[in-house]
């Protein structure tokens, strides 16, 4: 009923203007003939209609029929007219794009889809182990990495298993994520979660939980060296069946050093440090680049326990020969 009651105050309106406009143009033309109101409103009728042949076919009788009033019809529909382009909105503007303003939308896209970068690399071969587990197994390992501008997030996971005389007599397993974030163009803060199993080293799982604060030393393309230390939370599950749940302190470092163009040095050593046990772990590796993304490592790793379970030896080391491939 609303709109209704609008729409009747609308078409007054426009009928009003429209005979004061149509009256206006008749006081300053008072030599032409008043168009008849019967053929006035029929003229009206037809530009209310909206049918511009039924209007065409109107006009052109009544001036036939009232040739002296022609001035007056067209006074009449010019006035329906004017009203009518003023009352109606403006169409909305269509934006247009431009084949630069595209160009640049499809360049950001890209952008910042390459402002993501993942890489990683597999590894598979053979080791030989000195300390709680003797002997020849075999070794595997995965590593994945997520890098954006100003973060990163590295995952690894590393497997050695043996049997000897269908006797496993090696079963160690090792897996971490590390998210880490920079806050200037050298500095960072990280977070590290870490399960280790082991049972001959004295323990069927371990827990670690560590946040603080690292550095990169060096950013040379050839040469780079990051040290990093904060607090940490550590929960041992012991094969005696004992558990621990210790604060202890980390520090670790990385480096990375290019030899040549085909030959790289890395070194990777972390120490936890508690009260009860102190932890400390390093990976040295020399990688020979083969054939496209494929290459071959030699590592070694030392982990040594300073209060072992009992019977058991302090360190362990592994020599590990592997083929690794790049993604």
């Amino acid at each position: 009923m609303f709109l209704s009651r609008e729409a009747d105050r609308d078409m007054l309106f426009r009928s009003a203007l429209t005979s004061a406009l149509v009256l206006s143009a008749c006081a300053a033309h008072s030599a032409v003939a008043q168009t008849p109101d019967a053929v006035a409103r029929l003229i009206d009728a037809a530009l209310q209609s909206g049918d511009a042949a039924g209007l065409d076919v109107v006009v052109r009788y009544a001036k036939q029929a009232y040739p002296q009033s022609a001035e007056s019809i067209d006074a009449q529909i010019a006035a329906f007219r004017a009203v009518n382009s003023a009352a109606a909105p403006a169409p909305a503007a269509t934006p247009v794009v431009t084949a630069a303003q595209q160009a640049k939308t499809e360049q950001a896209k890209v952008e910042q889809a390459a402002a993501i970068k993942y890489s990683g690399e597999g590894e598979l071969g053979a080791f030989t182990t000195t300390g709680n587990a003797p002997g020849i197994g075999l070794a595997a390992g995965l590593k994945l990495t997520a890098e954006g501008e100003d973060w990163r997030l590295g995952l690894l996971g590393r497997a050695d298993y043996q049997e000897t005389s269908n006797v496993v007599v090696r079963e160690q397993y090792r897996f971490s994520a590390e998210p880490n974030y920079k806050f200037n163009e050298r500095g960072y803060v990280y977070g590290l979660g870490q399960y280790e199993q082991d049972r001959f080293q004295g323990f069927h799982a371990r827990y670690s939980l560590s946040g603080g604060v690292g550095y990169s030393i060096l950013t040379d393309e050839n040469a780079k060296l990051s040290v990093k230390a904060g607090p940490a939370w550590r929960f041992t599950q012991l094969v005696t069946g004992m558990d621990e749940s210790v604060v202890a302190g980390l520090a670790s470092v990385d480096i990375k050093l290019k030899l040549t163009p085909t030959i790289q040095l890395t070194e990777a050593a972390s120490a936890y440090v508690d009260e009860q046990r102190s932890t400390l772990f390093s990976v040295a590796a020399l990688d020979s680049q083969l054939i496209g993304k494929l290459k071959a490592r030699l590592s070694y790793t030392i982990q040594y326990e300073s209060n072992p379970a009992l019977g058991r030896a302090p360190t362990d080391t592994t020599s590990r020969l592997t083929l690794v491939y790049g993604f």
